[in-house]
């Protein structure tokens, strides 16, 4: 899950004018809208972006084979290096991009 955010001016209809203000992008979906000057903040509902994640994982699971063996023709001592502690931490980057999503 990509989470990216963008900073870009808008009309606040807080403050009345074009303001800074900071957008947060998850999986390309916009997730979170926050004026810089008054700190107003839109936020889409938490199981929309649930459900939106759960369709990115889903993705990235049935592709994660066809991915693993690329990167193994690509580079396959790289890929040997590698791979044991990948498999340790992924647990753990999954559990914080859950994390991440349900404290947005």
């Amino acid at each position: 899950m990509a989470i990216e955010t963008v900073k870009t001016e808008l009309f606040c209809i807080h403050c009345s004018k074009e303001t800074e203000h900071e957008l947060t992008y998850i999986s390309g979906k916009l997730a979170k809208l926050k004026c810089l000057e008054c700190g107003l903040t839109l936020k889409f509902d938490k199981e929309v972006l649930l459900l939106l994640y759960s369709k990115d994982l889903v993705k990235r699971i049935l592709t994660k084979p066809k991915r693993m063996a690329d990167e193994a023709f690509a580079d396959l001592s790289k890929f040997l290096k590698t791979i044991p502690l990948r498999i340790i931490t992924k647990p753990k980057r999954m559990a914080d991009e859950v994390r991440e999503i349900i404290n947005e």
